[in-house]
This record gives C-alpha cells, sequence and structure tokens, in this order.
C-alpha cells in the first residue's frame, strides 16, 4: 500500500511541475531565456536631461511662459551650446559588463542644414608676437573654404558618460537661419541584456534594450 501511495504521489509532483510554466523572454535569435539565466536587463535603467540642459548653472537655457527651453541665435554662423544629460540605476552611474562605467550615448536632432562648396567655413586669425614692436599682432589667414556640398547635423551624434557621475555631453549648432524653428533633441543609451548559464565564469549578450529621453529648444 506504501509503494502504491509513493507511485501515485510522485505522479503528482510531476504532473504539477509540467502544468505550471515559468516566466520568458526572447531574446534576438528567437531562443526562449527562463529568468534565473538573466543577469542584467535594464531594470531601473532611466536617462533624463538636466534641469536647464546645462551641468553649468552659467550656461543652462531658460524656458518660455509655455514651460518650452529656449535658445537666442547668433547673427552669424552657428549657435554653440552643450546639452547635458544624466544615466542612472537607481541614482548610480550604470554598469555594463561590455564597458564598466562609461557609457556610449548616441543623440539625433531633426534639423539639419546645408555647407556648400565654395563655402567659408572658418576665418583663421594668426596671434604672434613681434619682437621689433614688443607687442602681439594679428594675422588674418586665407579662410578654410568647403570643397564639397555636405549636409550637416545640429548635434554631435556620440558622446560617453562620466563614470563617476553618468553625466553625458553633446553640442548643438543651429545656424541663423533655424530661427523660428523648434529643435527636437533625442538621447539614446542601448543597454546589452546578458545572460550566464550556471557554472560558467563568462556572459553572453542575448539582446539589447535602448532607454531614452527627448526634449523641445524653440530657437528664437
Amino acid at each position: 500500500m506504501n509503494e502504491i501511495f509513493k507511485i501515485l504521489s510522485f505522479l503528482l509532483l510531476l504532473m504539477v511541475l509540467s502544468c505550471s510554466k515559468p516566466d520568458t523572454i526572447i531574446d534576438n535569435n528567437d531562443d526562449i531565456v527562463t529568468p534565473d539565466t538573466i543577469i542584467d536587463y535594464g531594470d531601473d535603467i532611466v536617462i533624463e536631461f538636466l534641469e536647464g540642459l546645462n551641468d553649468n548653472p552659467s550656461y543652462t537655457l531658460p524656458k518660455d511662459s509655455n514651460g518650452f527651453y529656449y535658445l537666442v541665435l547668433n547673427d552669424y554662423l552657428q549657435t554653440i551650446q552643450r546639452i547635458t544629460v544624466k544615466l542612472t540605476r537607481k541614482g548610480e552611474p550604470v554598469y555594463s559588463i561590455n564597458s564598466g562605467y562609461s557609457q556610449k550615448l548616441e543623440w539625433s536632432s531633426n534639423l539639419f542644414w546645408w555647407l556648400l562648396e565654395g563655402d567659408t567655413v572658418a576665418n583663421i586669425t594668426e596671434l604672434y608676437f613681434n619682437p621689433y614692436t614688443g607687442e602681439y599682432q594679428y594675422i588674418n589667414l586665407p579662410p578654410l573654404i568647403n570643397w564639397q556640398d555636405v549636409l550637416v547635423p545640429t548635434i554631435n551624434p556620440s558622446c560617453y558618460t562620466e563614470e563617476d557621475t553618468g553625466i553625458g555631453n553633446s553640442v548643438i549648432g543651429p545656424i541663423p537661419e533655424m530661427r523660428d524653428d523648434t529643435l527636437k533633441i533625442v538621447v539614446k543609451y542601448n543597454h546589452k541584456i546578458t545572460k550566464k548559464e550556471e557554472g560558467s565564469m563568462f556572459f553572453e549578450v542575448i539582446g539589447e534594450r535602448v532607454i531614452q529621453d527627448s526634449v523641445l529648444i524653440i530657437l528664437r
């Protein structure tokens, strides 16, 4: 009788186990991965623009009456402005097995401009000390001329975060012709999803999670 009870108990256990279905995720290769193999898939990671869009209080951007940031453009060439974000997990810099505490960020914007062949890229001035007069003098050198048509973005495309703060910076450079336009900036962090097999010392990248934020700047 005891033997029959043991067999029935064993069969009942098998039925329970077979009916219970663990949570799963699908990686880039459409393989099913159980949760206990996942080491880091990006939970609690936040990327956000700093208030004023700059970590230096002397160069933060103001907001208008509607709560939008705005930038007053120069009347010549580009207006250069640094833009700052912070990438953190629970308030601390993000760690990745691929790159430690310094992470690559990707930047994009919705505005571009053409630098045409023959346009002046820069006017170059050389400063030198004249030993005969005992004064510093300036010499205007030939301007730097563009040699082909180029579509120029209004933001640098990538940067790396600081290891100890998680802060990342890019630079925008809109031109006077963009006055009254709205510049949209998007920043992205591509976090590698990793797993480690039981008993192994090595991590494997099985996917990618995109974490991003955006902001609007009115150009005046």
